[in-house]
This record gives structure tokens, C-alpha cells and sequence, in this order.
């Protein structure tokens, strides 16, 4: 064997074995992330609690969310049963299969492999991605892999184009609109970048890509359907959140504008630090570098960011928040990755430095996820996950288990928990957060009320939504006196005191 074929068979078991190592340490940290969430007290985060209510029904539409993680969740409690370990182990295995086809996606437009190692650890540099989706994020969780997953099966019906290949691009498009409405500026973004762009323009007049929006169409049916019967409490609730009550057009655009320079900056902006830092000697070099893959994702960059602002000047959005930009901006690493690429220069300086970053950030969130909790009794500052919803489940269990019973609980996050602690005894609330009423529950001989305020001081009396729910059962009559219950905070400080109330009607052998 020649020398140069020797050094060329040593490079490759070593790139093999760097990116072996990214997997290894991928999947740990992962793995470290699910074991500290099972060191931490049983206290929902305000999305785990969503998904532990909503995993009682298979239903074509929740809330003014779309179902995709729904309809996981449900599986997962399913096959496994309804725990902290179900609902933390599903989100960390789509994170983790978020990073492989990531890299996966990655592997298919560098030329340099090593790159790939680059782009995947630079996912960690986003603050949303890194550390919110751990804290208490699903949807995005779910949008996060739908939109590694598009990037991918984009990637690969451009330069192996098959009838497979467009299925599985529909597929994932399909999939990323069921997980979030707006992961519909990606795909919209991308043709846009492709029509642009005369080295790829040819794959759009490809008779395959009826089979990816015939797939597409497929995925997102049930829940099109569904939406287009509550469109407008799903809407109204989403639009809620992105438009202002600005009576001047020219103010709300300027906050629009603001908003979204902001956002963009809190999602992007460590991002572009790092990777400036890492790369700092040949930066210019980096720049000034093109190719086909730094056109075509630079271009999906721009035109996502040029529909938000479309969407500002003409819809009137105002508000938009860091998350938002997920299924957009996602795209960043691996944009600059290729620009690396073209730019053809030494990677192991960066490779070493962007491990050591990426090291450090695996050290640091499992370390404040867990602090954050674990020292409330020195700071007396106290998270979901500190709130004694385990005490209160084993207050109310034997007024829960020793007759037929259903419990309303005064919010979703509140119903999640008691949810997760009694798994035996049907929870709901009495509106959805759209308040689409099309829950079901079972036949029940007991109503037990249970509510708080939203920070633990002493609640209210009998809360006027639960009186209204029992006239409208033709039980107006029967408001019960309420029992309050003073119980500690987990990891709490001595004094600290979370408060509930709850109460009971019997209502004979009757469901809803």
C-alpha cells in the first residue's frame, strides 16, 4: 500500500472515529438530561402537565396547538403508563433522534465530514434549542425534529431525487405542520430558495413532487379536518399571541420589526459569537466563501425571515417571540457549516475549540436545570417542579379512589399533575385553552373541585367557572364548602406554605 493511500485510510478510521464519539456523547448527554429530571421532585413543568392532561384522549385536535406531540405522548402512556419517565423519556429520545438526522442532514452537503461534527454540536449554541426545550418546551420539541427531519429528506430528494425520496420530503413537510403552524414558513421558504436558484430550479417542474404533497395532504388531514370545524377559537387564540391592540398601523409594525430583530438575536445570536470566536483567524475567509449549499440555505434563511416580515407589514403581527423562530433559524449551523466548507480551510482548530464549547454547555444545562430547583430553600425562589402537587395527589386519593370519581381541576397545569399522580381517576378542566368543549370522561358518582392561585396564596372561594359547570349539570344547588390545605414546598424553605382547596359534590351513578 502506497503511502498517500495509507495516510488517506488513517484519516478515514479517524474521521469515522471522531464522529462515533459525537454520537456516543450525544447520546449521553441525553441521557444525563433524563436522569436528572428523574432526580427532580414529581412537579410538572406547564407543558409536561399539557401533555400528562391531553394523554387521557387520541383526539384529532387539542388546543390551539396542533397534535403531533399529542398523539406521541398518548402513545408512548399507551405502551408504558402514564409517568414522569414516560413523559421525560419521549422528549429527550426526539431530541436525540432530532441531533442524528441533524447530522445526518449535515453529512449530505459537506465535503469535509468533520464539518457535520461542527454543525450538530452547533445546535447546543442555541439558547431555545440547548436549554428550553429540557426546561419545558413539547411542541417545539416536536418542531425541532420535524424540522431536522425536512432539511434531511430536502437535502436528499435534491441531489438523489427518487419517488422514495419526495415521499419522505411530504412526509416530513406533513409532519411539520401538524407540530406547529408556523413550521409552514420552512417548506414555503425552501421552494422559494430552490425557484431562486437555477442550479436546483429543475426539481420543482419534477413529477415526483406530487407524491410529497400527495403524502403531505395525507399526514395533515385528520387534523385539517378538525381545524376547519374550530377554526376560529384556534385562531383567535393563536393570533392572540403574535397581534397587539396598537390602533396605529405604523406602531404595530415598528414593534413587529422590533420584536423580531429581538427574537431573532436571543435565538441566533450566541450562535453567530461562537462560531465567529472558534473560527476567529480565517472569519473573513469564511465569509467571502460560497457554494451551491451556502446559497441554497442562505437563501431559505432569507426568505423565511422575509415572510415573517411580509407577515408583519400586512397581517399585522407584533409579537414575535424567540421560539417562534424555531423551524427557521434552525437551519443557522448547518448555513455555517457550508460556508466553512467552501471556504476549504484547516478544521481542527475549530473542531477542538467548538468541542470544548459544546462540552461546557453539556456540563452547564443539566447543572441549572437541576440547581434551579435544588437550591430553593437557600433562595426561596421556586419552580413548577418545587410545588407539592405529590402531597396534595395523596391528600385528595382516598376522596379520589373511594367512590367513582371525576376530578376538574381549575387549570390544565393543575389537571396534569393530579393526573400524573393519580393515573386511576379521569382529570379535566372545564374548558380546553381554546374552549373547544369535546373531551370525554366516564361515568363518575363524584365531582371533586380542586383548585389554587397561581402562586400558592390562600384561593378564593368556590371559583364562579365551577358553579357555572354545575348549573349547567342541574346541580346549581349543590356548591360545596371548600377545604384548604397549607402544604410545604419541595425543597422548600421551613416557613413556605403552597396552598389548595378542594371540595366534593356527589352526584349519583351520571357522567357528563
Amino acid at each position: 500500500m502506497s503511502l498517500q493511500n495509507q495516510s488517506i485510510g488513517y484519516e478515514t478510521r479517524f474521521t469515522a472515529e471522531r464522529h462515533t464519539l459525537l454520537l456516543v456523547t450525544v447520546f449521553t448527554y441525553f441521557l444525563a438530561n433524563f436522569l436528572i429530571r428523574m432526580a427532580l421532585p414529581q412537579g410538572l413543568e406547564l407543558d409536561e402537565a399539557e401533555q400528562a392532561y391531553f394523554s387521557q384522549w387520541l383526539l384529532a385536535g387539542y388546543s390551539s396547538q396542533p397534535p403531533l406531540y399529542n398523539w406521541l405522548q398518548h402513545a408512548a402512556v399507551q405502551v408504558f403508563g402514564l409517568s414522569l419517565a414516560t413523559l421525560s423519556s419521549l422528549k429527550n429520545v426526539i431530541l436525540l433522534g432530532s441531533y442524528l438526522i441533524y447530522w445526518m442532514a449535515a453529512r449530505q452537503v459537506l465535503r469535509d465530514r468533520d464539518l457535520a461534527i461542527v454543525a450538530t454540536l452547533g445546535l447546543l449554541t442555541i439558547p431555545q434549542v440547548a436549554f428550553e426545550a429540557q426546561r419545558d418546551l413539547s411542541h417545539t420539541v416536536a418542531t425541532i425534529f420535524t424540522a431536522s427531519l425536512f432539511l434531511y429528506t430536502l437535502v436528499r430528494a435534491l441531489r438523489q431525487p427518487s419517488v422514495l425520496a419526495f415521499a419522505f420530503l411530504g412526509l416530513a413537510a406533513g409532519l411539520g405542520v401538524i407540530a406547529k403552524y408556523n413550521f409552514v414558513l420552512l417548506p414555503t421558504a425552501a421552494f422559494l430558495a430552490i425557484l431562486s436558484d437555477g442550479t436546483w430550479r429543475q426539481r420543482l417542474v419534477d413529477w415526483r413532487l406530487a407524491v410529497a404533497a400527495g403524502v403531505a395532504l395525507v399526514v395533515v388531514s385528520p387534523h385539517a379536518l378538525w381545524l376547519a370545524d374550530h377554526f376560529q377559537a384556534t385562531s383567535s387564540h393563536t393570533m392572540n399571541k403574535l397581534i397587539g391592540d396598537d390602533t396605529l398601523p405604523i406602531m404595530a409594525i415598528f414593534k413587529g420589526l422590533g420584536s423580531l430583530a429581538v427574537a431573532s438575536l436571543g435565538f441566533a445570536g450566541l450562535t453567530l459569537a461562537v462560531f465567529g470566536l472558534v473560527y476567529r483567524e480565517r472569519f473573513r475567509t469564511v465569509v467571502a466563501a460560497r457554494n451551491d449549499w451556502t446559497r441554497l440555505t442562505g437563501r431559505i434563511l432569507l426568505f423565511s425571515l422575509c415572510l415573517i416580515v411580509l407577515m408583519i407589514l400586512f397581517v399585522g403581527v407584533e409579537k414575535v417571540r424567540d421560539r417562534w423562530l424555531t423551524p427557521i433559524l434552525l437551519i443557522l449551523p448547518l448555513y455555517l457549516a457550508t460556508k466553512i466548507d467552501a471556504a476549504k480551510i484547516d478544521m481542527q482548530p475549530g473542531l477542538r475549540r467548538i468541542w470544548g464549547v459544546a462540552l461546557v454547555i453539556m456540563a452547564v444545562v443539566p447543572s441549572v436545570l437541576f440547581g434551579r430547583v435544588a437550591t430553593a430553600k437557600l433562595t426561596g425562589i421556586y419552580q413548577y417542579p418545587n410545588y407539592p402537587f405529590v402531597t396534595l395527589a395523596n391528600e385528595i386519593r382516598p376522596l379520589a379512589l373511594s367512590a367513582r370519581t371525576l376530578i376538574i381541576a381549575s387549570d390544565s397545569h393543575l389537571a396534569g399533575n393530579i393526573r400524573l399522580n393519580l393515573p386511576t381517576v379521569p382529570v379535566m378542566v372545564t374548558s380546553t385553552p381554546t374552549g373547544i368543549e369535546t373531551l370525554p370522561v366516564p361515568g363518575h358518582d363524584r365531582l371533586l373541585f380542586v383548585w389554587r392561585n397561581a402562586h400558592g396564596s390562600m384561593p378564593s372561594g368556590f371559583p364562579p367557572q365551577f358553579a357555572q359547570y354545575l348549573e349547567k349539570r342541574g346541580l346549581a344547588g349543590s356548591v360545596p364548602q371548600p377545604v384548604v390545605t397549607a402544604l410545604p414546598y419541595n425543597y422548600g424553605q421551613a416557613e413556605d406554605r403552597y396552598r389548595f382547596a378542594y371540595a366534593t359534590v356527589e352526584v349519583g351513578r351520571q357522567g357528563i
